[in-house]
């Protein structure tokens, strides 16, 4: 007979004994936890972050939008005054997301974040998020993280949300609709994004803060036609970028491919990126031409 272990739960207070001073910097500090549970990518902004007198838990951007999610935790059962925290930080910050993280649930609030949702416009909402540890044997304590409540519309199918945008948009959805599933079967674990976005670009993750992957279908300067635009963006203060310009060659070399050091105007930013061109978004059959 195989010997099955089981599977047990762990008191939250055994492994984050404070909730002020040990659980929520862990969120802070683990980022790609809450983001695996809403599939997101998400970059931290900021803990205890000030919303005038008050402070949110935790604060992060989305990479892949850009957009801001609040964070407000409890490790226990949820209660009025973490919810209605959770609405004013969201309001004060202008979040586009605010997520409520909790042990468990009750009726009423689960109640609430609902009817929240049903009154948040698309792009925007709430998510309830229960918290668990388990351990099997003696082995060190696991964290799971599962979504109890998500808006409305965030699970229905991608294409479904191109109808209401234009046409030329909801190519993109169409395209990033392709490119997501075969990026994910090339780079597992690379990125925690899902739903295809009406938008040109989309960002992936580094793994270090003001740096990210950029994929785009831009106008470069000068140019009459699209190109697909494949970079690295550098946001952080110009620490990075020095780095990179000092391993010019060996990078260039590595990567076989026209490498463009590019600063931004009329930002601090700079970008190292690789152009296919010309291309055509809407050329559907170039696909995956463009993808590969």
């Amino acid at each position: 007979m195989v010997d099955v272990a089981s599977l047990e739960d762990v008191p939250l207070r055994e492994v984050w004994p404070d909730e002020a001073r040990d659980f929520t910097p862990w969120l802070a500090a683990h980022p790609d936890h809450l983001g695996k549970a809403l599939q997101m990518d998400l970059e931290l902004e900021g803990d205890e972050v000030a919303v005038g007198p008050f402070s949110a838990d935790v604060v992060f951007r989305d990479a892949n939008t850009g957009h801001r999610l609040v964070v407000e935790n409890l490790l226990e059962p949820t209660d009025h005054d973490h919810l209605g925290k959770l609405i004013t930080y969201a309001a004060g910050l202008e979040a586009h997301w605010a997520v409520l993280v909790a042990k468990s649930f009750r009726p009423e609030h689960r109640s609430a974040l609902n009817w929240l949702n049903s009154l948040s416009g698309e792009g925007s909402g709430f998510f309830g998020i229960e918290v668990h540890a388990v351990r099997i044997g003696d082995s060190p304590a696991a964290v799971q993280l599962n979504v109890v409540v998500e808006p409305d519309d965030f699970s229905r199918s991608a294409r479904a949300a191109s109808k209401t945008v234009s046409a030329w948009n909801a190519g993109y959805v169409d395209w990033w609709a392709e490119f997501l599933p075969a990026f994910h079967q090339a780079h597992p674990g690379w990125s925690n994004a899902q739903t295809p976005q009406p938008v040109n670009w989309m960002s992936f993750p580094t793994g270090r803060s003001g740096v990210r992957y950029l994929l785009s279908f831009s106008y470069p300067t000068g140019a009459t036609n699209y190109s697909l635009r494949t970079e690295v963006y550098i946001d952080d203060g110009e620490s990075f970028l020095p780095l990179l310009e000092a391993r010019r060659a060996e990078i260039e070399v590595s990567c076989d491919l026209a490498l463009r050091w590019e600063p931004i105007e009329n930002a601090r930013a700079s970008r190292v990126a690789a152009y296919l061109d010309p291309v055509d978004p809407a050329d559907r059959e170039s696909w995956p031409r463009y993808r590969a």
